[in-house]
């Protein structure tokens, strides 16, 4: 947490354009509360499919741990072990979203768009030509798919991970 007295000093922090106009800066946005969708949680219910998710979870956390340690120890060509914990990590990523509507209630963030599928973040949530239906119907939302060994490699840099 860091406090400020001022734009100047919030502006090192937050992006002028992200700072709400009410205290000085350019984004134009105001809160209003969205009320939970009836059924936005039900996959909540489903402990068989999230059981099954985290099982293939371990999986992959059991390679991350064993890469980092062959990493830290520095064997075998530490650039082809970088690149594949890394690999590993973005599986992680991804993997993670997936496994998202079975571990995590949908919220206030979820429903104006600021937590979108793949957990793409967008501040002050969608802009009007990209907006998410305020109710979307159970199992048509647009979750990563779930995944274990073979997974697309997704988008982490190694700044991500170092």
């Amino acid at each position: 947490m860091q406090f400020t007295n001022n734009n100047e000093e919030m502006e090192a922090f937050v992006p002028h354009a992200q700072i709400i106009s009410e205290l000085g800066g350019a984004e134009d946005w105001k809160y209003t509360y969205i009320e939970p969708v009836p059924g936005e949680n039900d996959r909540m219910k489903d402990t068989a499919t999230r059981d099954k998710l985290l099982a293939a979870r371990e999986a992959i956390i059991k390679d991350y741990e064993t890469a980092t340690l062959e990493w830290i120890h520095g064997a075998g060509d530490q650039a082809e072990v970088k690149r594949r914990r890394n690999e590993i990590a973005g599986k992680l990523k991804v993997d993670y979203w997936g496994l998202d509507p079975y571990v995590r209630a949908r919220s206030y963030y979820d429903r104006v768009g600021m937590i979108n599928p793949g957990g793409k973040i967008r501040f002050y949530g969608n802009t009007d030509e990209e907006k998410v239906p305020e109710s979307v119907p159970e199992g048509k939302q647009e979750i990563a798919a779930p995944v274990a060994n073979g997974a697309p490699k997704a988008e982490t840099s190694e700044a991500d991970l170092d």
